[in-house]
């Protein structure tokens, strides 16, 4: 499998930082790491740098011209620590590794496990369509020359049969709509989704946890960690939550009291926000705190999964056997009365 975009920059930032540590200048540095780059879009990045540099320009302010593969707060340190750049990108690489480990992989892990239940659904739906467009139009023409009464399951069957092959083109043209609005707001909605919702936004809670432990780690204020996990946590609902916890606590208001008004977030992160600010180890007891998360997650991701498989599979097998048994009722009560 090949790395991730974000697996590229991190790779990219530690071996800069290892290329730097030798005495060589940034020019020289960057070109060797870019040497060294398969992804066409970071060669082209890196190249974009290196003749910023080459302009006079420092490594941070270059950087800060590409905020999708740099966050702003990575900006900042480097800005503020030009005389130990080379331990500051360090401990970024470092920074970043983490976050793939927790954000990154999880998330992985989650789109793996859940690949056959989609596979599933997909398979599930193109039965069904089969049989409202083809199979029971069939049974439906030649139950009108029995001239009965159809049994009620039957007659349900067949109604939903006519209302879909009637109106098949509204149907499918609704549901790519559906699909293209949730690709294009994914990462709102996949919070939201059944199971998954929460899978998902345990994932997004313990990138922005370790990305406030590792600010808080370096000296930064409480704003400053929460603006850096509005940034790092690639979510705009918890990007909004962390921004506006960042800019409360700047006005004075307690963390806990800024955490507590969002629902979304666990009572025990509220908790722990009480307990670290009074005894000013915010940044260990959120440490701790991700590192429960990232434990009850890569345990419970492939359990989930396969019990929300298990009972999808029993709920496809009734709907598809019902239709089915709908479609041999007539032909049953026929027989019965012969």
């Amino acid at each position: 499998m090949k790395p991730s975009l974000s697996t590229n920059i991190t790779e990219f930032i530690e071996e800069l930082a290892l290329l730097l540590e030798s005495g060589i200048s940034d020019s020289d540095a960057l070109k060797i790491v870019q040497q060294g780059q398969e992804n066409p879009v970071i060669q082209q990045l890196i190249k974009d740098i290196i003749n910023d540099v080459e302009n006079k320009m420092s490594l941070a302010d270059s950087f800060a011209k590409y905020p999708h593969y740099f966050e702003p707060f990575i900006v900042e340190m480097l800005s503020q620590n030009k005389e130990t750049q080379t331990t500051t990108l360090m401990k970024i690489a470092k920074y970043r590794q983490s976050m793939e480990i927790d954000g990154i992989e999880l998330t992985k892990k989650i789109v793996s496990s859940s690949a056959h239940t989609i596979s599933l659904l997909v398979i599930f739906l193109v039965i069904i369509s089969f049989m409202l467009i083809y199979v029971i139009p069939v049974f439906a023409d030649m139950f009108d020359s029995f001239g009965s009464k159809l049994p009620v399951l039957t007659q349900l069957a067949v109604n939903l049969s006519d209302f879909f092959v009637a109106y098949w083109f509204f149907i499918m043209g609704s549901l790519a709509i559906l699909i293209g609005i949730s690709w294009m707001k994914w990462q709102m909605v996949k919070l939201y989704l059944p199971l998954f919702g929460e899978l998902y936004r345990k994932v997004a809670l313990i990138r922005s946890l370790r990305t406030c432990v590792f600010m808080l780690s370096e000296g930064a204020s409480i704003a400053k960690a929460f603006t850096a996990a509005a940034q790092a946590v690639n979510n705009p609902i918890y990007a909004k939550i962390f921004n506006q916890v960042s800019q409360q606590t700047t006005e004075g208001m307690n963390l806990s009291d800024a955490l507590q008004a969002h629902s979304i977030l666990p009572k025990k992160v509220v908790y722990s926000a009480i307990i670290g600010t009074k005894t000013n180890r915010l940044d260990n007891l959120f440490d701790k705190l991700a590192n429960v998360y990232t434990k009850k997650l890569l345990s419970s991701i492939e359990l989930t999964i396969k019990s929300y498989t298990s009972l999808l599979t029993i709920i496809m097998g009734v709907i598809i056997g019902l239709l089915v048994i709908s479609m041999y009722m007539p032909i049953f009560v026929m027989g019965i009365v012969i």
